[in-house]
């Protein structure tokens, strides 16, 4: 009874649990639980001889009677605030410079983990967070939540009052849940995190366990259903972790530095008692979780703190965020670096059983290793202490913590002249000489990207705008945010819908488009999105010249023959020795039409049609570029059987590239004039098809 008056909630925190289970299993079975719980309490506190029992079995009854009542007449109306009209905007506000200064895919890792929009995370890389164990860093949880508070609290905490530390605590969770939307499992993860946050602030253990006993009562008192959810799981065990496995951690890392084995023991507090909640849950357990996180969790404060930075100063100034900007893009990709590699290993994750029984045999085995674990691994230590003396634990914590203070402040100095030079860099980095083209592997669509003397072409965009995001990512400098010339062939989906994302997330210098552009649901989107980012544009036809720099983009097509129904740009760009024929999707009637003045097809790369498309006049078109190569942009097994026999047929002995089987292929042309092709030119998996999906092959 005494461990018990040290946490006089406790037995109201278990009474709402116990309720909430039983509720799950049969509502009408739990309403007369609660109440005889509700009656048992009240007659403890009626017969407690003091005041500090009656307090405590009041509690008691308090919280089983609101339990018996929602229970009845059902919880509370929730509320959510991830749609409230000024937040949205406010979002959106912050939202806008993280987009348009960070690339892809780090991009959507920033937005994820400040904004909570784990939708802009990549398919694939979300993939390789879930197999790392490290999927909890891009959700607006109860475990990331107590991370940032805990971090708050850390950094502050012997530093400035316990009261001032925990104001700011408690001000950054809130502020932070109120900015990502206050739905009712952030709500939640919110008041967890501002009970450990609180605890470590003032170092009152008492104290602590009796909030978070309190938290635990109301938020299942008011709706038994939140006993089953995730959220909340999560955040309860995270938060438990923190309070009663922190500091056992904290003393067996004694003979670590300070700042590395806080560091150290709050990873592995608030990651150890989760892993039962999501092997139940999802039925899969990353066996690289805990060396993952080790490594991915610090990156995740000052990661937050950058790209909360970027967004803040982003929203005045898009110039005053580009330092903040870099340092975050740094850190989200040493974040993916470590999630891929991670994911990457032999056996990084494994399915198992899931369901509450399976959870139940999970959280026994966990908290039967951490009963056993550190007494083991203690006399394992003691029989090799036998043979071997090890150093003093503590003049080696002296000599490693004066080891690595001073190297901590350098740290600190290099990291700012580091941002000073990448912000210089970005604004006078030299242009790499020559010409460089990238057939972006984007799935069954067309997407070159044109790189010369720093100026940026890009033609067409292929099916998926987060796939073209991630390319531009992967081929561009992070700080090259400026594409001077987007050329639309024809309002296709496979061709037009990553250039909308473009028009989103770069400054565009010009966008051309065919006259007479087909018009329908991708053109009206295409013209909207124009419109919004004030974009100059031009519909262009054949005869027409634009100048790039010291390049021309010739327009060959469309030539307004009323035949063709679809007019597409047919392009050639010409460049010192360079050139290249684009054509687009041009029709067969098109290219008759072309094939009447064969000269000015003539180009040293071909792009034939239609992704390789069965045509009648594949010979004469072939015959008449005379190409040293060419490249097909197509998706893997696609439902159209792109490239066709014919088209491969009629270009011989021409050295062919695809993305389906070369992915992003790169052409470079230096000084010598000679031409360098390098195939799978960037680390991206290949696309999973965008909008237009590929089809199984038919034999």
């Amino acid at each position: 009874m005494t461990s018990v008056l040290r946490a006089p909630l406790l037995p109201a925190a278990a009474g709402a649990v116990g309720v909430a289970l039983v509720v799950q299993v049969a509502p009408l079975v739990g309403v007369v639980f609660a109440a005889a719980l509700t009656c048992v309490f009240a007659i403890l506190a009626v017969a407690s001889a003091d005041r500090a029992r009656r307090l405590c079995w009041s509690a008691a009854a308090l919280v089983a009677s609101i339990s018996t009542l929602a229970t009845l007449f059902g919880p509370l109306p929730g509320f959510d605030l991830r749609h409230a009209g000024p937040l949205d905007g406010l979002r959106e506000a912050l939202a806008e410079p993280l987009r348009r200064l960070l690339p892809e895919p780090e991009g959507g890792i920033v937005r994820g983990i400040v904004l909570g929009e784990r939708a802009a995370v990549d398919a694939d890389l979300a993939t390789a967070f879930a197999r790392s164990g490290t999927s909890h860093l891009l959700a607006i949880s109860g475990f990331n939540m107590t991370l940032v508070a805990t971090a708050v609290a850390l950094v502050a905490r012997g530093r400035v009052r316990p009261a001032i530390t925990a104001s700011l605590t408690v001000a950054c969770v809130l502020t932070y849940s109120v900015l990502v939307g206050l739905a009712p499992s952030v709500a939640r993860a919110a008041v967890m995190a501002v009970v450990a946050s609180l605890g470590l602030a003032f170092g009152r253990r008492a104290a602590t366990d009796n909030a978070l006993a309190l938290a635990v009562a109301t938020m299942v008192g008011i709706d038994a259903s939140a006993i089953g959810d995730v959220g909340f799981l999560l955040s309860a065990t995270a938060t438990a972790g923190l309070l009663y496995l922190g500091d056992p951690l904290a003393r067996r890392l004694a003979f670590l530095p300070d700042a590395i084995r806080q560091g150290l023991a709050t990873t592995l507090a608030a990651t150890l008692p989760t892993i039962p909640i999501i092997a139940a849950v999802f039925g899969r357990v990353s066996l690289v979780s805990p060396l993952a996180n080790l490594a991915a969790v610090p990156l995740f404060p000052p990661l937050m703190l950058a790209g909360a930075a970027t967004a803040a100063l982003g929203a005045v100034s898009l110039e005053l965020a580009q330092v903040p900007g870099l340092l975050a893009y740094a850190l989200a990709f040493l974040l993916r670096l470590v999630v891929e590699t991670t994911a990457a290993l032999p056996l990084a994750s494994v399915a198992v059983p899931d369901g509450p029984l399976a959870g139940i045999a999970y959280g026994a085995t966990v908290a039967l290793a951490l009963f056993i674990g550190p007494a083991a691994v203690a006399r394992l230590t003691r029989a090799i202490g036998g043979r071997i003396r090890p150093p003093r634990l503590g003049s080696l914590q002296s000599a490693l913590g004066s080891r690595f203070a001073r190297p901590a402040l350098w740290a600190g100095g290099a990291l700012a002249i580091i941002l000073v030079v990448a912000s210089a860099a970005a604004s006078f980095w030299p242009a790499p000489s020559g010409l460089r083209v990238r057939a972006l592997d984007v799935g069954q669509g067309d997407a070159f990207l044109v790189e010369f003397d720093g100026r940026t072409l890009l033609v067409d965009g292929g099916p998926d705008p987060a796939r073209l995001l991630a390319e531009l990512g992967a081929s561009l400098p992070p700080w090259a945010r400026r594409v001077d010339v987007v050329a639309l062939t024809h309002a296709h989906a496979d061709h037009a819908d990553g250039l909308i994302g473009v028009l989103d997330r770069y400054q565009v210098g010009l966008a051309i488009e065919p006259v007479g552009l087909n018009p329908g649901a991708v053109a009206n989107a295409w013209h909207d999105h124009i419109a919004r980012a004030h974009v100059p544009s031009r519909a262009v036809a054949a005869g027409m010249r634009i100048r790039v720099g010291d390049a021309t983009l010739a327009v060959l097509a469309p030539d307004g023959d009323p035949r063709v129904d679809v007019p597409s740009l047919v392009l050639r760009l010409e460049r010192a020795s360079f050139s290249m024929l684009f054509m687009g999707d041009a029709t067969e009637q098109a290219q008759a039409d072309l094939l009447l003045s064969p000269r000015s097809l003539a180009a040293r790369v071909y792009v034939p049609p239609h992704h390789g498309a069965a045509s009648a006049y594949a010979v004469p078109l072939v015959a008449a570029v005379g190409p040293s190569a060419a490249v097909i942009s197509v998706g893997a097994q696609n439902r159209y059987g792109h490239p066709t026999p014919g088209t491969l047929a009629a270009l011989g002995r021409v050295p062919t590239y695809r993305t389906d089987r070369d992915g992003t292929v790169e052409l470079n042309q230096g000084g010598s004039a000679q031409l360098v092709v390098r195939t799978h030119a960037n680390g991206l998996p290949p696309p999973r098809g965008g909008f237009l999906p590929h089809a199984p092959p038919t034999r």
